[in-house]
């Protein structure tokens, strides 16, 4: 009786993770590539003009939302009446010099807005740092940013994996 339970459960289990993946594949978001910076987002100009971080965040929370969602697209802004959901992506903050590793610890700021209708459905402030790694010596600030930004478009995707069952079906087009 034990394993018969047991076996129950398993298939219960697996059938869940099917259903999830499925849910999470039929999702769709619209993303901001480039991301913006907040007007008073501090950041270096060196940093700014040499690293193009709003780029560097905009295409690595994309590629990890598509690979979560592989039906979204990314766009700079969303449409006067646009049901589909969207993803606003704001740079708070960039602490780091040029220098690499050795200029001192690097971060990124960034806060994820989850728009729906024109309407704010959730938001994330998420944060990322690093002092360069082991081979931090040997790479350049804009390296070590790409890995930070690399990080944020994970931790943003698994952010949006959370909510996913929340949101509810897509009526757009191609939703």
């Amino acid at each position: 009786m034990k394993t018969a339970r047991h076996w129950l459960d398993l298939a219960l289990g697996v059938a869940g993770m099917v259903l999830a993946a499925t849910a999470h594949a039929e999702e769709r978001f619209l993303v901001q590539v480039p991301a913006v910076y907040d007007s008073a987002a501090p950041v270096t100009d060196s940093v700014r003009r040499e690293c193009a971080i709003e780029s560097v965040i905009g295409n690595h929370v994309f590629m990890q939302v598509s690979a979560a969602f592989p039906k979204s697209l990314q766009i700079q802004a969303p449409g006067k009446d646009d049901r589909e959901k969207y993803l606003m992506l704001t740079v708070l903050a960039v602490q780091g010099v040029g220098g690499g590793a050795w200029s001192g610890g690097k971060s990124i700021t960034i806060r994820a807005d989850l728009l729906q209708e024109g309407k704010t459905v959730s938001t994330k402030v998420l944060s990322r740092g690093s002092r360069g790694g082991a081979f931090g010596g040997f790479s350049g600030t804009c390296q070590i940013m790409e890995r930070i930004a690399g990080a944020l478009g994970r931790d943003t995707a698994a952010w949006l994996k959370t909510l996913a069952p929340d949101l509810g079906r897509n009526d757009g087009p191609g939703g």
